[in-house]
């Protein structure tokens, strides 16, 4: 593709908010996968210098700051940082690149949405408006309004994410999901909604969260330590005890196992790595192993393991079988 045709989708896409969502999420998809292509870089840059944008200074301004304010990236993991800000289209459409993720968020009404994007092998780590810290996964993405200052505090998510919710207690914090809503004043709980998942699910690990949806007769109240999953295809929903400690510390930096069960290994990598794990029933979830985990490819881990236990593996997108050797 050459750069004239490649800064007519970027020109097109941000001349036109109202462009399909189905269509600005190939574009977000495009763009992630873009994001060391230094002739992207120079489209952008382009377009910043010389495209006059409608939008007044103040508003330029306005958006600016709602952008750092509710944008605050204090970690990104793996690749070096670089920002690249791309402003002063027709809507004052504001950009961020940063490691990966993407964010964007518009400055003219009717709708001023934020969106947070994290490519496949990244973590991001965000402050919202309120003050509620996020770790959003690999391949996910968090939307709300920019305002963020209505009754409730309202979020969409779609992947993955921990969240540290700043108590308020005359402003619920709701997250939507798929077939879900997640209602909380002030706790911190994991929340998973990807595509390729059997389900969706919450994990508590302190405080109290209301968890309703259609295919649920009542709301389900979680306790510390309790996992809630609903399937994807049944529609059942359940709620089990869990050691919510291996929901909710995909994101940091190391991950030590020392003499641990193999089952609780296996729910922190699923979560590291955007995976599903499947272990073959000849084979002990209680097995125990000692390992740590920085930032290896799925690939060399489970080389790892594989030296570690008899075991074979196979990978097939976002699914690992394990059977025995």
């Amino acid at each position: 593709m050459s750069k004239t045709e490649r800064k007519r989708i970027i020109d097109y896409i941000f001349r036109h908010p109202d462009t399909p969502e189905d269509i600005r999420q190939q574009f977000e998809r495009w763009m992630l996968a873009r994001e060391h292509d230094s002739g992207i870089d120079e489209i952008l840059w382009d377009i910043w210098e010389h495209h006059a944008a409608p939008a007044s200074e103040e508003e330029d301004r306005r958006g600016l700051e709602r952008l750092r304010a509710s944008l605050r990236a204090s970690r990104v993991r793996t690749l070096p940082r670089r920002v690249l800000r791309y402003a002063g289209m027709a809507a004052a459409v504001v950009l961020v690149f940063l490691g990966g993720y993407f964010a964007a968020t518009q400055t003219l009404a009717p709708e001023k949405e934020v969106t947070l994007l994290t490519a496949k092998g990244h973590v991001g780590e965000f402050t919202l408006p309120d003050g509620t810290k996020v770790w959003l996964n690999g391949e996910s993405r968090l939307k709300y309004n920019a305002e963020f200052s209505g009754r409730t505090r309202d979020v969409a998510l779609t992947g993955e994410a921990f969240f540290e919710v700043r108590k308020d207690t005359l402003r619920p914090f709701r997250v939507s999901m798929n077939d879900l809503q997640v209602e909380v004043l002030g706790t911190s709980f994991d929340a998973m909604n990807y595509a390729f998942g059997s389900s969706e699910e919450v994990v508590l690990k302190t405080g109290s969260v209301k968890i309703s949806g259609e295919h649920l007769r009542s709301p389900v109240t979680l306790r510390p330590d309790e996992r809630f999953s609903l399937n994807r295809l049944s529609k059942r929903a359940c709620v089990e005890k869990v050691d919510a400690r291996n929901y909710s510390q995909w994101f940091s930096p190391r991950l030590i196992f020392d003499n641990t069960p193999l089952k609780d290994i296996i729910i922190n990598l699923e979560r590291r790595y955007n995976i599903e794990i499947s272990l073959s029933s000849n084979i002990s979830p209680e097995k125990r192993l000692s390992l740590v985990v920085c930032h290896e490819p799925l690939e060399d881990l489970m080389e790892v393991m594989s030296s570690l236990m008899s075991i074979r593996y196979r990978i097939d997108g976002n699914r690992v079988l394990i059977t025995q050797r």
